[in-house]
């Protein structure tokens, strides 16, 4: 339980007895040894927001999963590809099945994902387009991957959207939070799976829209005997496909340091010449990125000379070298 706590909060637990372990809450953040952990038993608790359960509780609170694919995670699937690799807690999560969203969320979704794609173009979306140019992102990688604006904090209905009744401390109904922010959407075989939301201020930087599934951003892209980058996040992505103007990889993004883990994903990067895994250059991409190199054996860590890729863009650096260096040095290493 330890282990797999501190894997998906890329976090590390101190030792407080001989049975317990404490450090700040993955929920409510408060402190740093106010969540307690007693791997033995099986059983973790918070002081402050009370958060308490099981390993499989804790995963469906954290990761948003069903009590099936928590408990089919718990069971520790191993995949092994391309070379044999012994079972360990590294390998993936989740369930061997991954399905789209539901009909009614996509229902609202749909429409939501093209009338924000609108407005980033009109006037309330001037400057968040302007935002997004000045990181070097131009107007042709935005169009061709569906990115859009939402100009305001919104409460819509949780039942239209098929999830299920949510209330706040007072009994009263809570709504869907779509918080204003630049919107990009997740596809995958041409169908909507997801939809984040990079927001202008906040704690809370980056915000999935509950009911998506938050699978592997560009998966379809993935060819088999073809180079893949590895990203963490959407926009560096994108940074990287408008640098590579002949495409000689694909390029796809996890879209947190912990996502991604699941054995369609897997799969496919494993079809891969090479994986080169761009995750940001510090301690969190470091530790991230240290999961992909021991589940796949095609992997490398290639990474950013300097914060992510889509810094580099901004300092005027060479994104389309800096990845052929990668799959060169890779094909140099295979002969």
């Amino acid at each position: 339980m330890l282990d797999l706590i501190e894997r998906e909060t890329n976090a590390t637990y101190r030792r407080k007895t001989a049975h317990e372990y404490a450090g700040a809450c993955p929920f409510c953040r408060a402190g740093d040894d106010r969540f307690r952990i007693w791997p033995e038993e099986g059983r973790y608790w918070c002081r402050v927001c009370g958060r308490k359960g099981d390993t499989i509780q804790f995963l469906r609170d954290l990761l948003h999963l069903s009590f099936a694919q928590a408990k089919e995670m718990t069971g520790g699937i191993a995949v092994g590809i391309a070379t044999p690799r012994p079972a360990t807690p590294r390998a993936a999560n989740a369930s061997n099945t991954l399905d789209a969203p539901s009909a009614a969320w996509l229902a609202q979704a749909r429409p939501l994902v093209k009338e924000c794609y609108h407005k980033l173009y009109g006037f309330t979306g001037s400057r968040a387009l302007a935002w997004l140019e000045k990181r070097g992102l131009a107007r042709d990688i935005l169009h061709g991957n569906g990115v859009g604006f939402n100009p305001d904090d919104l409460w819509l209905e949780r039942e239209a959207w098929g999830l299920e009744p949510a209330f706040r401390e007072d009994g009263a109904p809570k709504g869907l939070w779509l918080p204003k922010g630049i919107v990009i959407p997740w596809f995958f075989e041409n169908e909507l799976w997801g939809i984040r939301i990079r927001r202008p201020a906040g704690e809370l930087k980056y915000y999935w829209l509950p009911g998506g599934v938050m699978g592997l951003y560009g998966a379809t892209t993935i060819k088999a005997g073809w180079p893949v980058v590895l990203c963490e996040g959407e926009l560096d992505a994108l940074t990287i496909r408008q640098a590579l103007t002949t495409p000689t990889a694909a390029v796809v993004a996890t879209g947190s340091t912990q996502g991604g883990r699941h054995l369609r994903w897997l799969a496919r990067l494993a079809s891969a010449s090479v994986v080169l895994v761009a995750f940001d250059a510090d301690d969190a991409g470091e530790k991230a990125a240290g999961y992909w190199l021991d589940a796949l054996p095609n992997a490398r860590r290639w990474r950013p000379y300097w914060g992510d890729a889509n810094e580099m863009a901004q300092d005027g650096a060479d994104i389309a070298a800096w990845i052929q260096a990668g799959i060169v040095e890779m094909a140099s290493c295979g002969e």
